[in-house]
C-alpha cells in the first residue's frame, strides 16, 4: 500500500522549483497588473456587475467541483443582495437555501482577505456551506484513501490528530513569509485539501483559502475573474494531479506549475473579456448620435459578444422575426453610417462584420 505525503519524513515542509516556477509565476503577476489596469477603465456599474458575476460564477463553479449544484441566478441575486446593492432591485426572488450562506463565505474571503486565519473562521465557513447546518468540527484522525481505486477510506496513524496538524496549518497561514502571495494561495489550497480535516466540503474551503491569498496578492477585492472556474473546466486533470500529490513526495512543483497554469489561462481569458468590453464601450460613445433601430441595435450587441454564425440579411430575418428586405434595408443602413463593413461577396453567401 503506497504511503501518503503526510507521512513521509519532512512533513509539512512543503517544497518546490522556484526556478521552474519563475516564469510562470511572472507572466500571472504580469497579467494580475494589466488586468487591474483595465479593469480601473470601467465605470462604476459595469465594474460592479462584472464583479457580482465573478463572485456568483466562483460559487457556483467551487460548488460543483464538490458535487454540489447551486441555482446560478439564485447565487447572483444573493451576491447582489447581500452587498447591499440596488442591482437587486427587480430581481426575481429564487430561493436556493445553500446560496446565501455559500455567497457569505466567500464576501468573507474577498472583503474580509486582510484577516487572519482562524479555528473559528474556518468552522464558521464550514457550517455555511454544510447542508445540515450542524456543529462544525474536525475529524479526528487523518485519513489515508486506499491506492486500489476503491471509495473507501482508511483510519491509520490514530496518534496523530486532525487537531494538531490544523494548529500548525493555521500558524503557517498566519505566518509572514518571504513566499509569494500567489504561490502561498497555491500551497494552502493544496494543504487544505491533503489534511482534509472535514468530513466533507474540505474542497471548497480550500479554494475559499485560495481566493483568500490570491486578494491579498491583487491588493483589492474587485477580483474580476474565477479560478474555480477554469479549474472546473479541467476538473478530470485536477483530481489527477490532486491524487499525485496525495501519493507523492515532499516536492509539489507538479501541483503549482498546474495551478499557475490555470491562474494565467483565467486572466487571459479574462483580460480579453475585459478589452473587448471597452472596446464596445467606446464603438456606442463614438456612434452615440446616430439613431439606429431597435433590430439594429439587437444585432450589434451580439456581433459584440462574439455571435458565432456570420452575419447574413437571412440570419438577420430570422433573429428579429423580420422580412428579408427588412433585414437587408437595415445592414445597408449601417454600411452607409460606416457601421458595418462586407467580409465577402458572392450573392447569398454575402456576410456582414462589425467595421
Amino acid at each position: 500500500m503506497e504511503t501518503c505525503i503526510w507521512q513521509k519524513q519532512g512533513w509539512p515542509y512543503l517544497t518546490w522549483n522556484m526556478k521552474e516556477l519563475s516564469c510562470v509565476l511572472g507572466e500571472v503577476r504580469n497579467r494580475q497588473g494589466r488586468l487591474a489596469g483595465k479593469a480601473s477603465l470601467l465605470g462604476a456599474d459595469l465594474k460592479r456587475e462584472l464583479l457580482f458575476n465573478s463572485i456568483a460564477l466562483d460559487v457556483v463553479k467551487s460548488a460543483e467541483l464538490e458535487g454540489v449544484a447551486l441555482d446560478a441566478d439564485a447565487v447572483l441575486a444573493s451576491v447582489a443582495r447581500q452587498l447591499n446593492s440596488d442591482a437587486s432591485a427587480g430581481r426575481a426572488e429564487i430561493v436556493d437555501p445553500l446560496a446565501d450562506p455559500a455567497v457569505q463565505v466567500h464576501a468573507d474571503v474577498l472583503f474580509n482577505c486582510a484577516l487572519p486565519v482562524t479555528e473559528e473562521r474556518l468552522f464558521k465557513w464550514k457550517r455555511a456551506l454544510s447542508a445540515t447546518r450542524g456543529e462544525a468540527a474536525y475529524r479526528n484522525t487523518l485519513l489515508y484513501e486506499m491506492s486500489s481505486g476503491t471509495s473507501g477510506y482508511l483510519y491509520i496513524q490514530d496518534s496523530y490528530p486532525v487537531s494538531e496538524e490544523m494548529k500548525r496549518f493555521i500558524q503557517w497561514m498566519n505566518t509572514i513569509h518571504p513566499t509569494d502571495p500567489v504561490i502561498k494561495a497555491g500551497v494552502a489550497c493544496l494543504r487544505m485539501s491533503l489534511i482534509r480535516p472535514f468530513d466533507e466540503d474540505n474542497g471548497r474551503i480550500a479554494r475559499a483559502l485560495s481566493d483568500m491569498f490570491l486578494t491579498r496578492a491583487d491588493n483589492s477585492p474587485q477580483r474580476l475573474y474565477s479560478l474555480s472556474s477554469q479549474i472546473c473546466s479541467r476538473k478530470e486533470m485536477y483530481h489527477d494531479v490532486m491524487k499525485n500529490m496525495r501519493n507523492g513526495n515532499l516536492d509539489i512543483t507538479e501541483w503549482l506549475r498546474w495551478y499557475l497554469y490555470c491562474l494565467e489561462t483565467e486572466l487571459e481569458e479574462t483580460e480579453n473579456s475585459l478589452t473587448r468590453i471597452l472596446e464596445k464601450s467606446k464603438f456606442w460613445e463614438r456612434y452615440r448620435l446616430i439613431r439606429l433601430n431597435e433590430r439594429q441595435v439587437k444585432m450589434i450587441n451580439l456581433l459584440w459578444e462574439g455571435m458565432d454564425d456570420k452575419l447574413t440579411s437571412s440570419c438577420w430575418a430570422t433573429v428579429n422575426f423580420c422580412s428579408p428586405d427588412t433585414a437587408l434595408r437595415d445592414i445597408q443602413d449601417l454600411i452607409q453610417k460606416n457601421i458595418l463593413r462586407k467580409r465577402n461577396s458572392g450573392g447569398r453567401s454575402t456576410s456582414y462584420a462589425l467595421n
